[in-house]
C-alpha cells in the first residue's frame, strides 16, 4: 500500500508538508527492488530533440532509493548531495537536516533550509509556491505553461532541482529530483519509483498532497556558483 494513512491528512498543514507513501518498508538500493518507474511509463516520451535535460544527471552511484514510506524528501536530497560534491552524507544525518518525521515526511521550509546547509559555493533559490483549494480538480493552462518554462529555465541555468509533487499513483504530497523535461513529459529520479520515471507533462501534478489549501508549484533548486 502506497498511499499515506487517513489520519495523517491534519498533519499536512497548509501544504508545508510532502507526504511519503506509507506502507511496506522497502530497500534503500536500487538493486534491491524492481525500480521501473511510474507505472505504464513510457521513456520513448524523452527522446525528443526539445527535451531539456539536467546538467548533472542522477546516476546509480547518486541514486538513493527511499528505505521506508517517509523519507522521499531527504532521499532526494542524498542525491542532489551527491550529485554536487561527489561525497556520502549519512541518512540520520540528512532526516534531521529536514526534519523529516515518520509518517508525515518534510516541511518545505525545511527542505530549503537544509539546502542551504551546503554552504556558500552554492546558489540556492526555491519560491514562494501558489495556493489552490484542495477541492480544484484543474490547473488552468496558463499555469501549467508557467510552471513549464520556470522549470525548462532553471535546468538551463545548471540547477538540480527538487520537487514537491502530487505521487502519480495515490496524489500524495511526494519528492524528487527533476532529470529533464520537454513539451510532451517530464523524467525525476525518484526515490520511491525509481531513477528513471517518467510521466506525460499533463499527468504531471505539481501541487502539495492532502492539505487544504494546497500548496502548487514548490521547488527548491541549487548549484554551484560560478
Amino acid at each position: 500500500m502506497r498511499s499515506c494513512l487517513v489520519v495523517l491528512l491534519g498533519a499536512c498543514l497548509a501544504g508545508l508538508i510532502g507526504c511519503a507513501q506509507t506502507g511496506k518498508t522497502v530497500a534503500n538500493r536500487e538493486t534491491d527492488r524492481p525500480l521501473a518507474g511510474y507505472p505504464g511509463q513510457r521513456v520513448s516520451l524523452m527522446k525528443k530533440p526539445d527535451t531539456v535535460w539536467a546538467s548533472r544527471q542522477i546516476g546509480p552511484k547518486e541514486y538513493f532509493a527511499q528505505p521506508n514510506g517517509w523519507m522521499c524528501s531527504a532521499s532526494s536530497y542524498i542525491m542532489v548531495y551527491r550529485s554536487l560534491t561527489g561525497r556520502d552524507i549519512p541518512l540520520s544525518e540528512v532526516v534531521a537536516r529536514t526534519g523529516a518525521r515518520k509518517g508525515v515526511g518534510a516541511e518545505n521550509s525545511r527542505v530549503f533550509e537544509a539546502m542551504k546547509m551546503l554552504g556558500s559555493r552554492y546558489e540556492v533559490v526555491s519560491n514562494q509556491a501558489s495556493v489552490h483549494p484542495a477541492g480544484e480538480s484543474r490547473i488552468q493552462a496558463a499555469e501549467k505553461a508557467r510552471e513549464h518554462a520556470t522549470l525548462t529555465g532553471l535546468l538551463r541555468d545548471g540547477y538540480l532541482v527538487i520537487l514537491n509533487f502530487r505521487n502519480p499513483e495515490d496524489h500524495g504530497g511526494h519528492y524528487g529530483v527533476l532529470q529533464g523535461l520537454n513539451d510532451k513529459a517530464i523524467q525525476i529520479a525518484d526515490p520511491y519509483y525509481g531513477r528513471i520515471s517518467v510521466m506525460p507533462w499533463k499527468d504531471f501534478d505539481f501541487r502539495s498532497g492532502y492539505s487544504d489549501p494546497v500548496l502548487h508549484g514548490w521547488y527548491v533548486a541549487v548549484r554551484p556558483k560560478p
